[in-house]
This record gives C-alpha cells, structure tokens and sequence, in this order.
C-alpha cells in the first residue's frame, strides 16, 4: 500500500472510530448507503478496499436488520489492496433498512430520498459518504481529496451541500462511469477533514503544510543567496582585472587619486569581502552607492590604459 493509499485509510479508521451515538450512526449510514455503488428496492452493494469502512457498515447495518443481514466477499487483487463487497439483499430486510433510515430508495438518486441530516448529525452523514466514495492523498504528495459519486446529479448535490455548510467549493469531472467532486485547496480540505471526525489526519496536513512552507522559504533564500554570491564574485573579480591593469601600466597605482588608490588596495588585499565589507573599512564608512561609483571610476581608467 503506498503513502498515498496509507493517509486515506488513517483518515476512514478516524473518521469510522468518531460515529457514535443513535442519530449520528444513522445519520452516517444513510450516506454510506446513499453514495455506495448501488441502491433500489432490490438490493444495496458497497464496495471499499478500506476494512474500517467495512467493519463499520456491517456493523451498523446488522445493529437495524440483524445479524447476518450483510453479505460479505473479498477480492485478492495481488500488490494491490484486497476489495470488500457488502451487499443486501430481500425486499423486507431491505424495507426495515430503508425505513429505519428514512430513506426512498425509489426513483433516480438523489439527495432528496434522504431525510436530510441536521446540522449536529451533517457531520457524520458527511463522514459515511466519504467512507463509502471518497479518498484523500497524503499531504507530503499534494494536496487533494475526491468522492467519487454514482450520478451526475448526486455529485453536484454533495458540491452544493459542503458549499452551503462550510462555504467551499470544489470541481466536477467525469471518470469512466462515475461523476468526481474534488477539492484541491489546503484549508478546504483541513475543514472536510474535521467534519468528518478526523481532526488529528487534519491537523497533520497542517503541519505538513507548514513544514513545506518553511523548507520553501529556506531554499528561495537560499538560491537568492547564492545567486547574490555570483553577483558579488563576478564582480570582484571585473573590479581586480581593471585594478591589475591599471598596476601594470606605466604609473602604476600612483597615477590614481588617493582616494581611488585606497580603494584599489583594499580590493586587492580583500579579494573576497563584499561591497558593504569594503564600505566598513573607511574612516568614515561609506556608502554603497559611493564605493560602487569608485570602483567604476577605476574601471574606467583600465579601459583607457594601455600597458
């Protein structure tokens, strides 16, 4: 299983472990349910390669129906993690289910089939519908987390729900014979992440966040420093040609006013100090702008001399 793979299942065991109480387990089963891979009168199947996810269904679906109501199978898919398969089968077991929940499992997917969650239990509904088609990559990756929905329409109604109550928005595209709602901003995902019940899995792409954000700003100034190095070399060393030049000339140095002479001896003897070193070491310091017009006094001299 890859890091990626690794945070999303840390992040469903959370989010699974935080579904308690009456309402709230309904609240999460009725997602679970509605966003699993089929639903109608006949018939429920989820399919998870998450064992949280189905240890939770499972559990919660025999609590309302009884104990073996759940038909369990496992796919070995090799390197790959094995996929679960939960079905539910038989009209009356079915119809128990459908209406403990408060569900219609009637007519084209939708949100409205649901009694639709309070604003106490949107959490929990939330967390069972990103158990049942969601996935998050890890933070130390990138940034992104996705529901893969059944229907066009129940996508877009899932977008318009975490928009009214948590006031984001995330993209829509087509993948095979599914609908993708996705959301790739940081703090969008930090706040789906608390909502679902795995503040800690939040809290940890915070701090990954962090952390990048630090290491980018060392390695930009870094790179800046270096790049000013450069700068600063490549000059030093225009500054010490002209300077030699002008040494080996008839005259030498002596034909240089004092103040330029001062100026090339102190480059000469300090081939590494930056222009501000060189600024210090005057009586009185001067000033940038002042050094940097001497030494282009100097190189102007070298170009007008001839040895």
């Amino acid at each position: 299983m890859s890091g990626g793979e690794l945070f999303s299942h840390k992040v469903k065991a959370e989010a699974a472990s935080a579904v308690t109480g009456r309402k709230r387990c309904e609240a999460c089963l009725a997602g679970m349910i509605l966003f699993s891979r089929e639903m109608s009168p006949d018939g429920i199947l989820l399919q998870t390669e998450n064992r949280s996810t189905r240890d939770l269904f499972v559990r919660l679906t025999e609590h309302i129906i009884g104990e073996g109501s759940v038909a369990v199978s496992k796919n070995d898919r090799g390197a790959r993690p094995p996929l679960y398969s939960m079905s539910v089968s038989g009209r009356e077991r079915l119809a128990s289910l459908f209406d403990s929940l408060g569900i219609d499992p009637c007519g084209p997917r939708s949100v409205s089939m649901i009694k639709p969650p309070s604003e106490q239990n949107f959490g929990s509904f939330a967390a069972g519908v990103f158990l049942s088609c969601g996935s998050v990559v890890s933070p130390e990756k990138g940034y992104h987390l996705e529901f893969v929905v059944p229907t066009e329409r129940l996508c877009r109604e899932l977008g318009d729900m975490f928009a009214e109550r948590l006031m984001i928005s995330g993209g829509t595209v087509s993948r095979k014979r599914a609908s993708v709602l996705y959301f790739k901003e940081s703090e969008h995902i930090e706040d789906i992440l608390t909502l679902i019940g795995a503040p800690k899995s939040s809290l940890e792409l915070m701090n990954v966040k962090i952390y990048r954000d630090i290491r980018n700003r060392v390695n930009r100034a870094t790179n800046c420093d270096t790049a000013n190095c450069g700068r600063q070399n490549r000059s030093a060393l225009r500054q010490i040609d002209a300077i030699n030049k002008i040494k080996a000339s008839k005259g030498g140095l002596s034909k240089l006013p004092d103040e330029l002479a001062e100026l090339a001896r102190l480059r000469l003897e300090n081939p590494e100090m930056s222009l501000s070193e060189l600024c210090a070491m005057f009586e009185p310091p001067l000033s940038r702008s002042g050094v940097n017009h001497r030494f282009m006094r100097i190189e102007q001299i070298a170009k007008e001399t001839e040895v």
